[in-house]
């Protein structure tokens, strides 16, 4: 397509793979720069040239959207095509991509092909985009560093475009002249009527007799400027006469110099030497009889040699018929202004305007002709026109249809790619009424759509847009799905015009919405039968705990008799068997006690009481009830606890149970012989609790899943060591009850240390604690 670094594209991904892997889809064809998060994209952007954008939505810190809306917003980045590329696809995702400016949309995992193509598709729409914009601009720029007046208007008289030379001449900003009624604010009174007579001339095609003419303008300080117009109307897309395109020079010393060279010989020859313009002087036989300087520097020629010329010498060969006739026009007239094309001394050409006037000179007639090279101006009136015409060849050739409606309803243009859309020509759509294009039930949407155009014109907003979804009719029978952009358009008193529109073919998009809507509805069925699942589980638990509540404490009784030898004595093996049916029950309640907690959490009936108390309370309450599996496995509890601890603010019926499971697991896995540490301090104004084993540890990779609730590390485990894998769930949800904060360090078989950190309780702070 195009040559290899011709353009550059940006990635933007926080992953470096998902970058390097555009990277070798893209380094082909393009330079591809990289960027790993939207700050550092929008650096890059803005110190270097980008033509295109690949966007990640799901970044840390600022995500795609804002990156998106942050170039689109910008006048100096708002043209460089965004793609972005996300994981996700719902409507919602993609409106707000939208809404963001995006121009396409990519779904991990990403497709080579289809990233060359999309990224192909737009970069061509930017080259032509660009180049229309270059053209404009170089257009502008030749009709601001033209050497004549250039000047638009309209069918009233409005001035539509001013180029820098006039606003020099009547010595006003361009804003002060756009908008402005010509006539009535620039002629002097006295020539009002002609100037309006020459203006109605051309409007109507009689172009003939007022295509060159002259006038005088009033300037900003009520000075006086006679101008030399060349007149050319310009048409609309129907071919008819919508406003005059005048260049225009300033001839005022012209004139001043012909009325001075009458009165004084001396001061005609200062006039005729120091003129803007070049000066040529012929006799009646063709003969050139002087010449200024100028006409000597235009031309190549040495004032000594243009004498020793004629007029033939001099005019292009094919003018030379026009030529005679205008020199026979001005000897019968005295005074005619026209073009031609010079030949200059190295044979190169050189267009002129001339104004040639019967004189005078030295006794005899003569024709005294003043030339102005307009070279520049017609390369500007070139490029104009061929700025005009790549417009038009743009709006011929989108896929979008592209068309203007009149204040009274009805088309005035449309482009050929409604054929592709309704199967009708432009010629027969803009002969359709509403009815004929869209059905009925779209007419509340049009009416509303009009209704609040006026609405805002009347409250004096006149730079939105309209945007709504309608169906058309096909040729066929068929309905078309479509999205319509209407935007009203102004002349330079704000006066409304017309609509210029756009019409997009979203079918496609309209069935796609249809079965995301299915499938949302499908999906919102399913969670409710999830959700009903869920508290039949949470309803079959809760009653289940209790109900196994209920003979645990008969059983936990008489096992306290028995074991305490109350209802008589036991040997040594009945002793040790009474203790494990009571370690047991111990093990059950806890099991019984977090499923109840669980169910009651998930129900949100938990009723905390928060009040001030000792941390090492609550964990020496813990490290008794361990005390008889601690010395079963010769284990030794060792406490540290910081002296003068800080009050924390918790439940003191809950907090056990949170170092419940923690010492627990490091009882369980840890060996025969071995030390729990179980230290308290304080940190910052934190109180921070560590209990630290020489157990089993934890692989890394476990590590992120050991406070999910009914999770363990693997199935071996589990059958060696036991447990619901409730624990560190229950452990973890009250901590962050309470306002603190549990984490683990561990490396597999070297022991596990868990952190528990609450913010100390003052009563000189006014701390708030979820419930």
């Amino acid at each position: 397509m195009d040559k290899k670094f011709e353009y550059t594209i940006l990635v933007v991904d926080d992953d470096p793979l998902n970058v390097k892997l555009l990277e070798v889809f893209l380094s082909r064809d393009y330079v591809v720069r990289a960027a790993y998060s939207g700050s550092e994209a929008l650096d890059i952007i803005g110190s270097e040239h980008i033509d295109l954008v690949l966007l990640d939505i799901m970044m840390p810190g600022m995500n795609g959207y804002e990156v998106c809306h942050r170039i689109k917003t910008s006048e100096a980045t708002r043209f460089i095509p965004v793609i972005m590329i996300t994981a996700l696809s719902s409507k919602d995702d993609r409106i707000e991509g939208l809404e963001a400016g995006a121009d396409e949309f990519l779904v991990k995992p990403i497709d080579r092909v289809e990233v060359l193509t999309r990224a192909r598709s737009l970069l061509k729409n930017k080259q032509l985009y660009d180049k229309l914009t270059f053209e404009r601009d170089r257009a502008q720029n030749y009709l601001d560093t033209a050497g004549c007046m250039i000047i638009a208007f309209n069918k009233d008289g409005t001035v539509q475009l001013a180029n820098n030379k006039c606003c020099q001449v009547v010595g006003c900003e361009e804003s002060d002249l756009i908008g402005k009624n010509w006539i009535e604010m620039f002629v002097p009174p006295d020539e009002k009527d002609v100037v309006l007579f020459v203006f109605n001339s051309i409007i109507q095609g009689n172009i003939d007799e007022v295509r060159v003419f002259e006038n005088s303008i009033l300037t900003k300080n009520k000075g006086k400027r006679i101008i030399h117009w060349n007149n050319s109307p310009f048409k609309d897309l129907d071919g008819n006469i919508s406003g005059i395109l005048s260049s225009g020079s300033d001839v005022t010393e012209e004139r001043l110099a012909s009325m001075k060279l009458k009165a004084s010989e001396e001061k005609s020859r200062v006039l005729f030497e120091n003129a803007a313009d070049a000066i040529i002087i012929f006799d009646f036989d063709c003969n050139v009889i002087d010449a200024n300087l100028v006409a000597s520097d235009m031309l190549g020629y040495e004032i000594e040699e243009l004498l020793m010329m004629t007029r033939h010498d001099l005019v292009a060969q094919e003018h030379q018929g026009t030529c005679d006739e205008k020199v026979a026009a001005v000897i019968k007239n005295k005074y005619d202004r026209f073009e031609l094309t010079y030949l200059k001394k190295d044979s190169t050409r050189v267009p002129v305007e001339m104004g040639v006037r019967v004189i005078e000179y030295n006794g005899s007639n003569a024709l005294l002709s003043n030339l102005r090279d307009v070279s520049e101006r017609k390369f500007a009136e070139k490029i104009l026109k061929e700025s005009e015409q790549k417009f038009r060849l743009l709006a011929e050739n989108a896929n979008d249809v592209i068309w203007t409606l009149s204040p009274e309803g009805k088309f005035t243009y449309v482009s050929p790619s409604v054929f592709k859309l309704r199967g009708y020509t432009p010629e027969e759509v803009i002969n359709q009424t509403f009815d004929e294009i869209f059905p009925p039930e779209h007419k509340n949407t049009i009416v509303g759509a009009i209704n609040r155009f006026y609405e805002k014109l009347k409250a004096g907003e006149d730079h939105y847009s309209e945007t709504f979804e309608l169906e058309q009719f096909h040729k066929n029978g068929s309905r078309v799905w479509t999205e319509v952009v209407a935007n009203p358009v102004y002349d330079g008193d704000g006066n409304f015009q017309f609509f210029l529109g756009v019409t997009r073919d979203i079918s496609e998009r309209k069935k796609a919405d249809e079965e995301i809507s299915l499938y949302t509805e499908e999906l919102s069925q399913k969670n409710e039968e999830l959700k009903s699942l869920e508290k039949m589980k949470n309803e079959f638990l809760s009653n289940l705990s209790h109900e196994l509540k209920t003979p645990l404490i008969s059983i936990k009784g008489y096992s306290e008799l028995v074991h305490d030898e109350v209802m008589g004595p036991l040997n040594p093996k009945q002793k040790k068997a009474m203790k494990t049916v009571l370690d047991k029950y111990d093990h059950l309640s806890f099991l019984m006690d977090s499923l109840i907690y669980m169910s009651i959490v998930k129900s949100g009936k938990v009723d905390y009481r928060l009040d001030p108390i000792r941390i090492e309370d609550s964990l020496k309450k813990v490290v008794e009830y361990f005390s008889f599996r601690s010395q079963d496995k010769d284990m030794i509890l060792l406490l540290d606890f910081e002296e003068n601890l800080p009050l924390i603010k918790g439940d003191v019926g809950y907090m056990p149970y949170l170092f419940r499971s923690i010492i627990d697991n490091a009882v369980k896995f840890s060996p025969n012989g071995s030390k729990v540490l179980i230290r308290a301090f304080k940190e910052e104004d934190d109180v921070h609790i560590m209990i630290k084993d020489s157990g089993i540890g934890i692989p890394k990779h476990e590590s992120s899943n050991i406070f999910k609730r009914f999770y363990q590390i693997d199935g071996s485990m589990s059958r060696k060591y036991g447990g619901s894998g409730l624990g560190l769930y229950v452990s973890k949800t009250i901590a962050e009850i309470h306002g603190g904060k549990i984490w683990v360090e561990s490396d597999e078989g070297a022991g596990t240390t868990v952190h528990v950190s609450f913010p100390s309780y003052s009563k000189s702070k006014n701390q708030c604690i979820s419930k």
